[in-house]
């Protein structure tokens, strides 16, 4: 897997100029050394899983509550029992809940695979200034079985497409209307 920091620093905390760097502009948080070393943890004792993930980037992980959400580039290519088995591994060994996305700019694909197993609609509002405003809608019936709350999901999308994302669960009766 390829990571942006050195696996020596990552493996010792103790972080070169390059790694501190990172670290110090707020790019990446020390949650996400926590993540890439039990990840690397992970694929020391699992040779299979080292090669499967061997193609994969890692992007960012994200701290919602008491979950971590992990972005890598090309999970995708991953089977996906292999993903749901990294992903209770590292729940394991992180004391959180870890869900595992693939990163991507588009945001349908993302609310997909954050909202999942909600079935959200996706609404790009063009504002008068020349911005955008992303609504991510949710029916109510499918929100009960969401494990994040609206608010926690806007600052998770917000965060990882770096625009401003609402989301907002509506009734049966309000579908046409909202």
């Amino acid at each position: 897997m390829r990571i942006p920091f050195c696996e020596f620093c990552v493996k010792t905390r103790l972080f070169c100029s390059k790694c501190q760097s990172l670290l110090n502009s707020g790019q990446y948080e020390m949650y996400d050394v926590d993540v890439i070393d039990a990840i690397l943890k992970l694929t020391d004792n699992d040779q299979k899983l080292k090669n499967m993930l061997s193609n994969v980037e890692y992007y960012k992980s994200y701290e919602i509550d008491d979950s971590y959400f992990v972005a890598l580039k090309g999970i995708r290519r991953v089977p996906i029992n292999v993903v749901r088995q990294l992903e209770d591994k590292l729940s394991e060994a992180l004391n959180r809940r870890v869900k595992i996305i693939e990163y991507t700019a588009d945001i349908n694909e993302l609310v997909t695979q954050v909202a999942y197993p909600a079935r959200p609609t996706v609404v790009t509002t063009w504002l008068p200034d020349g911005t955008n405003e992303t609504e991510v809608r949710i029916m109510r019936r499918d929100a009960r079985r969401f494990r994040l709350r609206p608010s926690d999901m806007a600052r998770l999308l917000s965060a990882i497409t770096n625009k401003n994302v609402k989301v907002k669960v509506i009734s049966h009766d309000q579908l046409n209307t909202a």
